[in-house]
């Protein structure tokens, strides 16, 4: 499997995107972008790169979740390429909804969609056991404090993903995390349940006063 970051538009807020081809570019393999950024602007990256004689560049569009940055190029990709489009919602663009547990080709691997609730209600991970890859979209990964109330589908999301061995995440932004995934991931389900437990103290405390 090979993963590329592709560029996104520098000019406006976007997510990253990525572009999944199988190691050797066979036929069989399902060349797959994850989100698109905010615009169709990762085309002009995708036309440089070797997707494999013979078929599409872009087979498929996975979106990790419904907000416009990851989302905006939809039309123009999908126009350009006959690339079809999946995500957990119906929306403009889609033309096939995932489900949670089941097993898609990405390049040459197959990934698991999990659906992570909290960031959005649509919200996906998708999870490649055999290679121990990560895509998280804007699902929380690293959660430094506790000064903030998680609702508990968004604390039972993150059960899920640190219950998997993982070697390396990529985000809907910022940097891969490739130092201790799954530390991460713990120490962010510890923070997330100390500050909504804090929070519901506070709110009650508050409640028996007035």
């Amino acid at each position: 499997m090979k993963i590329i970051e592709l560029k996104t538009n520098p000019q406006i807020y976007s997510s990253k995107s990525y572009l999944v081809l199988g190691s050797w570019n066979k036929l069989s393999d399902v060349n797959t972008v994850i989100d698109t950024g905010s615009d169709s602007y990762i085309i002009n990256h995708i036309e440089r790169i070797n997707t494999g004689v013979g078929k599409k560049c872009v087979d498929k569009v996975i979106l990790t979740h419904n907000h416009f940055d990851h989302v905006g190029g939809i039309k123009e990709i999908k126009k350009k390429y006959g690339a079809e489009i999946l995500a957990f919602n119906k929306m403009a663009g889609v033309d096939r909804l995932l489900k949670d547990g089941e097993e898609i080709l990405i390049g040459d691997c197959y990934f698991q969609v999990i659906h992570t609730p909290g960031h959005s209600s649509d919200s996906v991970c998708l999870y490649c056991k055999s290679e121990r890859i990560l895509f998280s979209g804007d699902t929380a990964i690293r959660v430094y404090t506790s000064d903030h109330a998680y609702t508990d589908e968004y604390i039972k999301s993150l059960e899920r993903l640190s219950m998997l061995r993982i070697s390396i995440i990529y985000p809907g932004h910022g940097e891969p995390f490739i130092d201790s995934p799954e530390k991460i991931l713990k120490k962010s389900l510890e923070n997330m349940k100390s500050s909504t437990n804090e929070n519901k103290q506070v709110i009650s405390k508050t409640m028996v006063g007035n």
